[in-house]
């Protein structure tokens, strides 16, 4: 098994990380969730869950699943069939590895792909997901016309993410403020946009955490990720000034009119 991929599973399976996870955000912790990946807690997975509708027979796809958590769990909790796709290899291939043997396996697949050009059919999904990963494309606009593209009318893309003011130099993420615009300029409703509830709290706890127990994660993850996980918390909270983190929920419209611009 090569280096690279031990040393992203390293971090997913940290138990250190786990537990201050756990101490951080106590009854609000979703037990799906893969530290340090999402800041999700369990009630984003409720308000995405909630606006969604998972069903049996629904066809669903999370843009940007990681390691595949929360395709797993609408594949197990609600028995939907759900294409989770992320465009770090890695992150699929763990994804792939942790859904193996399980009983819902043939519910899931996972691909390495572009968020922004996902090559899948039009109007093929019942609903659309994302846990904090909007934030990440230079290029909102195609993700977001994608979004629509692959969506049944009717259709709904749930999730979270981050505005951003400044560009995050802890994150390696752009400028981008004004996701209601951009949700509407691909064609989209917008049926709720809100800041979450809590966040800065629980990510100061966590970036506390991990400063205080960087010797103990040192041990558990490869030197190269254990420096991006110290950078990363002595770097993001002087950012957070600059951010707010925001819960989506947008629909497709019935009628086929086109995007604005296109």
């Amino acid at each position: 098994m090569d280096e690279a991929f031990l040393a992203y599973r390293s971090m997913v399976e940290s138990s250190t990380l786990r537990s201050i996870w756990v101490d951080v955000y106590r009854d609000r912790l979703w037990e799906e969730a893969a530290p340090p990946a999402t800041m999700a807690t369990i009630d984003d997975i409720r308000f995405v869950t909630d606006h969604v509708n998972p069903q049996e027979t629904s066809r669903i796809v999370e843009l940007g699943c990681g390691s595949g958590g929360l395709s797993r769990y609408l594949a197990r909790a609600f028995g939907s069939d759900v294409v989770g796709l992320d465009i770090d290899p890695l992150a699929v291939r763990l994804a792939q590895e942790q859904t193996t043997n399980q009983p819902y396996s043939s519910k899931l697949v996972f691909e390495a792909r572009d968020i922004s050009t996902t090559r899948l059919p039009d109007n093929a999904f019942d609903g659309a997901v994302s846990l904090d990963v909007l934030l990440f494309p230079k290029d909102k606009e195609s993700v977001l016309r994608e979004a629509r593209r692959i969506l049944k009318p009717g259709g709904r893309f749930c999730g979270t993410t981050w505005e951003l003011r400044a560009p995050s130099v802890a994150l390696s993420a752009p400028a981008f403020e004004d996701y209601t615009g951009a949700f509407e300029a691909a064609g989209l409703i917008v049926e709720v946009y809100e800041e979450t509830d809590g966040w800065k709290p629980l990510l100061e706890g966590v970036l506390a955490g991990i400063r205080a127990r960087d010797a103990d994660i040192a041990r558990e993850v490869p030197p190269a990720r254990h420096d991006r996980m110290r950078n990363w918390s002595q770097v993001r909270p002087g950012e957070l000034g600059d951010n707010r983190r925001t819960r989506f929920c947008v629909r497709k419209p019935q009628t086929s009119a086109s995007p604005r611009g296109s």
